[in-house]
């Protein structure tokens, strides 16, 4: 019995972590389950994961054309209202490619992915007319050069952010005695993932917008291959702050059993189902009244 294996069936706690209180009842029913079972199921995640990284690049490239045509379809008051046509096709996507064999986790990471790089397209054909390509062609042969996952990372970052990952190998030089030079660090996930944190893109702020959030990325001169960011004032965000939007958010969301059955929904939500459940322990806890002094 491989931890591997130990980790997928232990069942989970509060937050999201092994409950080891079950550790036994794991081991006996483990101990009655042939080797040759077990060895199976190892096998078969190793290969389903093996596929999904062998076709992914090409069911991204899928979804990428499915959204080339649903983006050019516009409202109509007799066969397209409110342009459902598109929403509906988009959530069909969704569930085609997890139908077809993948795991829902990554099926939003590759629509994610999908939608980056169409913004990126929208972006250099805008370009072509008003000659800003060029730096958008740069970002988009970069994510071109990454693997799905890290570009889902890219799309959910700044300006700024991206443009870290770009220079991330030269900004991270230092010096090998063994190789006389200077060698850069490879961006990693974990890079990106960090990077992520530091520079997240602001969702709202671009949800249902055409316009390309790229569009103030501004390069240096050709002859330099450093990428500069226009400074902005950064206003202070305090933890108040924060559970204030969090509230505010949470009260937007349609709770209705309907909803909650979109598992597009809920791959979002378990992206932080450990701070979701964090934050409710919080709201949970008994607060003292305030007293007049």
């Amino acid at each position: 019995m491989t931890s591997d294996l130990i980790n997928t069936f232990t069942p989970k706690n509060d937050l999201g972590d092994n409950d080891f209180r079950y550790e036994t009842d794991l081991h006996n029913i483990f101990d009655t389950v042939r080797p040759e079972v077990l060895k199976g199921l190892e096998e078969f995640k190793q290969k389903t994961t093996e596929l999904e990284i062998k076709y992914g690049s090409l069911a991204l490239e899928f979804a990428v054309n499915w959204f080339n045509y649903t983006d050019k379809l516009t409202a109509d008051e007799t066969y397209n209202q409110f342009n459902y046509r598109a929403k509906r096709l988009r959530k069909q996507l969704i569930e085609g490619l997890k139908e077809r064999g993948f795991k829902p986790s990554n099926v939003y990471k590759l629509i994610a992915a999908a939608e980056f790089q169409k913004r990126l397209q929208e972006g250099l054909f805008k370009g072509r007319r008003e000659g800003v390509n060029q730096r958008i062609a740069k970002i988009y042969e970069f994510v071109l050069t990454l693997p799905i996952s890290s570009q889902y990372l890219l799309s959910g970052m700044t300006d700024q952010g991206i443009a870290k990952a770009m220079r991330y190998q030269e900004d991270t030089k230092q010096w090998d005695s063994k190789t006389d030079s200077f060698i850069g660090k490879p961006l990693t996930y974990k890079a990106l993932e960090q990077l992520k944190k530091e520079y997240p893109l602001n969702t709202q702020e671009t949800r249902g917008r055409k316009k390309n959030p790229l569009s103030q990325l501004h390069l240096v001169p050709d002859n330099q291959e450093a990428i500069t960011i226009e400074s902005t004032e950064v206003k202070e965000v305090t933890q108040e702050s924060i559970a204030k939007d969090i509230v505010s958010l949470v009260k937007q969301l349609d709770t209705s059993p309907e909803v909650w059955k979109d598992q597009e929904i809920i791959s979002i939500l378990r992206e932080a189902k450990r701070e979701l459940m964090s934050i409710a322990h919080l709201a949970l806890q008994p607060t003292k009244e305030l007293t007049p002094n």
